[in-house]
């Protein structure tokens, strides 16, 4: 049977109940009152209530929480660091993987940046005007065009992220370090093309290097083309056909 409290204790009790505090902050904010008392009370007043908060205090709070989202979303905040910083300097005691968890716990998760070509304003209206002026072709009119793109290969391995496993008291070892040579090691530009019949034949270049010249001649001489497009990293579309040999 529930302890018989005063009333003023019990309309108190309620108002904490009705808004879903914990029992160790009821219990904080009415001295003497046990968790059995407030439990028996909840179960009189509200029988359909869930079970109240428990567990730690968040680090945060729901306003503090919602800048982050936008901050980290609008790049204001770059890196877990940048939040734990700033969480730091509103007084928080936060560590580095707490601000981990609290990220999250928002849903954001880490990927790694693709790479796309920087456009300018104008770049982005030529292409939309080229994709305009082309929307209407047909099928046999696509036939006819030349597609080409370019690639580099790396002598001494890529350009991309690499990851390693280690755990916290391993030693470092030789092959947690991504070893790399003065100069880049060199590299191979592939350039090719495609056609509606599919790809088209390499050359190896021994005797210096292409030119946009030599791209046009060479593409030219073996399709019969008249009109070209400069390359997508320009403007517009360039159709090339060669390997090119550059190893420094």
């Amino acid at each position: 049977m529930v302890r018989s409290l005063p009333l003023d204790v019990q309309h108190n009790i309620k108002f904490l109940l009705k808004f879903g505090h914990s029992y160790s902050y009821i219990i904080k904010r009415l001295p003497g009152v046990k968790k059995s008392t407030i439990s028996d009370y909840k179960r009189r007043w509200f029988p359909n209530m869930g079970p109240l908060k428990s567990g730690r205090k968040p680090e945060s709070t729901v306003i503090t929480k919602f800048y982050i989202r936008q901050s980290v979303t609008t790049r204001k905040l770059k890196t877990k660091k940048d939040v734990q910083r700033y969480l730091c300097d509103l007084g928080y005691a936060i560590g580095y993987s707490a601000c981990l968890k609290l990220l999250k716990s928002m849903e954001f998760q880490v990927r790694i940046k693709k790479h796309k070509p920087f456009l300018k304003a104008i770049h982005m209206k030529k292409r939309l005007a080229w994709a305009n002026a082309h929307k209407d072709w047909t099928k046999d009119d696509w036939r006819r065009m030349v597609f080409s793109d370019e690639t580099k290969v790396n002598v001494w391995g890529s350009y991309g992220v690499k990851y390693y496993w280690k755990r916290v008291d391993d030693k470092f070892r030789f092959h947690h370090l991504d070893l790399t040579v003065k100069g880049g090691g060199g590299s191979v530009m592939m350039w090719d093309w495609i056609t509606y019949d599919g790809p088209g034949y390499a050359c190896r270049i021994y005797d210096g290097t292409m030119k946009k010249q030599d791209y046009v001649h060479t593409v030219a001489d073996k399709t019969g083309a008249q009109n070209f497009f400069l390359a997508f990293n320009y403007h517009y579309l360039l159709m090339v056909i060669a390997i090119v040999m550059k190893l420094y």
